[in-house]
């Protein structure tokens, strides 16, 4: 066992060396070895020959096909699938991997829901590695506040926790509905397959016979529209900058929608990003003034301070709702994508509640814009 465990070691070391091949691949960050390593044993790829795009989203049937490959590429009866799923309506690309999945039990009961071309959530993601592994029980119970005991992915969720495969977003939550970028899933994946003892379903070739076959490149998976908008922008003309607190300055937004219920939104201004902190995205209906749906951020920043005043919490996010009598808030989720503090770039991936009112299916014709300002 030892001998073994110092020979994966040992190539694990040097194929950290090979995460360099991918020009976006950061040798110094926690993903680039479980990266190199999961290519080096063919369970991925990269989207080309030199990216791997490890902060792309990860779609359920891309881990699913990783943990196909991972087991040895295993051949099944392609007619057995998931209730509601049939070979007409997959990717072809995903057909022989649902099916293994769901003949070896990683669907659970094939009762929820499964879509391969969606975004993987983490919790959905650690219910996958925990039905891989057998529906091992974990020692303890989870103590997440947003885990409930009854979720399906609760018992994985403590086992993966408890096993070193993830960790909390922070002490006391897990965020099981955020999304997982393709550079975590590789980590989830090495941290299970290499150091979680998983009996018999393991399938980890550290010096294989004869490689596999290199699998093609995975597609990178894409926004279903795009929309682009403009709006104003108001600088604090802070530490002298030529942006002045007077003047009235372009702002740029996009909106990413990858589904019915989660899209990633982007503003960019022309200076700092700490030049500002109140931003808004709105889409109006155009057939009835005041009426349509805005997104809005508030956020403190060190270069506020004797400058606005602020009270309450120093961050919020607000989905409202504009298109009845009254605001209604729409539930969602938001966490930041990408930011470019000097370059003026925020991005938001936000995910909304199904069944809450809402949902972007709903925007077409309406008119997107956007505001930075220092406003409360």
């Amino acid at each position: 066992m030892k001998k073994t465990l110092a020979a994966l070691s040992l190539a694990l070391a040097l194929l950290t060396g090979s995460a360099a091949a991918f020009s976006d691949v950061d040798g110094g960050l926690y993903y680039a070895a479980p990266i190199a390593w999961a290519v080096e044993q063919g369970i991925t790829t990269g989207t080309s020959e030199d990216t791997f795009s490890p902060d792309a989203l990860c779609t359920q049937g891309q881990i699913l096909t990783f943990l196909w490959r991972a087991a040895g590429s295993p051949q099944v009866e392609e007619e057995s699938l998931p209730a509601g799923l049939s070979p007409e309506s997959l990717n072809p690309n995903f057909l022989k991997t649902v099916a293994w999945a769901f003949q070896a039990g990683i669907l659970g009961d094939g009762a929820s829901p499964l879509d391969p071309s969606a975004p993987c959530d983490r919790g959905t993601a650690m219910g996958f590695l925990w039905r891989y592994a057998g529906s091992p029980a974990a020692n303890a119970p989870g103590a997440f506040t947003d885990v409930s005991p009854n979720a399906d992915y609760a018992q994985a969720v403590a086992w993966a926790v408890e096993s070193g495969i993830t960790s909390g977003t922070s002490e006391a939550t897990f965020s099981p509905g955020e999304y997982c970028t393709r550079g975590q899933i590789a980590t989830f994946l090495y941290r299970c397959l290499n150091e979680v003892s998983l009996g018999e379903k393991v399938y980890v070739p550290v010096d294989p016979v004869s490689p596999p076959p290199a699998p093609e490149p995975e597609e990178e998976i894409q926004p279903q529209r795009t929309l682009f908008g403009l709006g104003k922008a108001y600088s604090l003309g802070l530490d002298g900058s030529e942006f002045t607190s007077e003047g009235v300055y372009e702002a740029e937004v996009t909106v990413e929608i990858y589904s019915s219920y989660e899209a990633v939104f982007t503003v960019k201004v022309p200076f700092p990003l700490f030049q500002a902190c109140a931003y808004s995205v709105r889409f109006d209906d155009p057939e009835e003034l005041g009426s349509g749906y805005i997104f809005t951020c508030l956020r403190w920043d060190e270069a506020f301070a004797d400058i606005i005043p602020w009270e309450g919490e120093h961050y919020q996010e607000r989905f409202s709702d504009l298109t009845g009598i009254s605001r209604k808030e729409t539930y969602f989720m938001a966490q930041y994508k990408d930011e470019d503090r000097m370059g003026g770039v925020l991005s938001w991936r936000v995910s909304l509640t199904p069944g809450g009112g809402f949902n972007f299916d709903l925007l077409d014709g309406y008119e997107l814009s956007c505001e930075v300002s220092s406003n409360l």
